[in-house]
C-alpha cells in the first residue's frame, strides 16, 4: 500500500499544484460547473490532526462532510469539537459513520454492515448510532450515512431509508445499488490508500480519478485525517488551494446536494 505523497518533497508541490490545476480545468471544460465535496472519515476523536484539516477548510472557506462514528463520540469529546462546528456552520455536515467501526464479517471484505449479520443487529446498530449522534449533535447532525470500508447490504440501505436517513456516500460503482429513496453521493478518489506499486503511478492514478469524478459533474474525495503526516498535509493544502481558485468548481456538503435535487 503506497500513500502517493511519498513522492512530495520541497522541491515538488509546485508542480503538483500545476497538474492540480491543468486537471481540474480540463474537467469543467464545456460545463457551467462542476460539484466537489470532501469527506473525511473516522470523525470522533479529537486531536492535531483532526484541527488541523479541519482548520485548512474553514481557512479556504470549502465544506467538508465529516462522518462521525457513533461510539467514539462522547460528550466531553463533543464538547471539544463543537466550537469547530459553530466556526464552520454550514460549511460542516457531520454525519453516521457506522456505529462502532468495527468488522463483523469473517471471510471476504471488512464489513460493519455486511451479509453475516442478522437484520434485528444491524437495525439495532443504525438505531443507536442515530439516536447518540442526534443527542450529543443536536440540530448539527445531518440524516446522511457512510458505511465502514465503503460497503453495506441492500437491507441495510432499506433500514436507512425507514429511519428516515436522506443519502448514503460509498465508493464509486457500489454494488448493491441503493433504493430509490436513498440518494447516493459516490466517493471517485481515495486520498490515502493506494495499492500502486510506485508513487509514479499512484499520482497518474490519482489524477484518473479525479478526472472521472470530475467529469460524473459531481465529484467526491475521501480523506482519513488520522493517516495524515506533513507531506499528506501539504498536498491537501495544493488540493484545496486549486479546488478554490477554480470559479466553475462548487464546493458542496451532501446537505448542499440534497437541497439542490442531485
Amino acid at each position: 500500500m503506497n500513500r502517493i505523497y511519498d513522492a512530495i518533497q520541497d522541491r515538488v508541490p509546485a508542480l503538483i499544484q500545476q497538474r492540480l490545476e491543468q486537471t481540474l480545468a480540463r474537467g469543467v471544460e464545456g460545463k457551467k460547473e462542476v460539484s466537489v465535496f470532501f469527506r473525511a472519515d473516522d470523525i470522533g476523536v479529537p486531536g492535531h490532526n483532526f484541527t488541523r484539516m479541519v482548520n485548512l477548510f474553514l481557512g479556504y472557506r470549502l465544506p467538508l462532510c465529516l462522518a462521525v462514528v457513533p461510539t467514539w463520540l462522547t460528550r466531553q469529546r463533543w464538547e471539544t469539537l463543537e466550537p469547530f462546528a459553530e466556526k464552520g456552520g454550514k460549511l460542516l455536515c457531520w454525519h453516521q459513520h457506522g456505529w462502532r467501526h468495527c468488522n463483523h464479517e469473517t471471510q471476504g471484505k471488512k464489513q460493519e454492515f455486511g451479509p453475516g449479520r442478522p437484520a434485528s443487529t444491524v437495525t439495532r446498530d443504525l438505531e443507536r448510532g442515530k439516536q447518540r449522534l442526534e443527542d450529543l449533535l443536536n440540530r448539527r447532525f445531518d440524516r446522511f450515512f457512510t458505511p465502514p470500508w465503503n460497503r453495506c447490504t441492500r437491507e441495510t440501505m432499506d433500514c436507512l431509508v425507514s429511519l428516515g436517513f436522506d443519502g448514503i456516500s460509498r465508493s464509486a460503482g457500489s454494488r448493491p445499488g441503493p433504493p430509490e429513496m436513498l440518494k447516493e453521493y459516490s466517493v471517485h478518489v481515495d486520498l490515502h490508500t493506494r495499492k500502486e506499486k510506485s508513487a509514479a503511478l499512484g499520482w497518474d492514478a490519482f489524477f484518473n480519478e479525479l478526472s472521472q469524478g470530475m467529469a460524473t459533474g459531481v465529484c467526491g474525495v475521501m480523506l482519513h485525517h488520522r493517516r495524515m503526516d506533513e507531506p499528506s498535509f501539504i498536498f491537501l493544502e495544493s488540493l484545496l488551494k486549486a479546488v478554490a481558485a477554480q470559479p466553475k468548481i462548487k464546493g458542496v456538503t451532501f446537505a448542499t446536494l440534497a437541497a439542490m435535487g442531485a
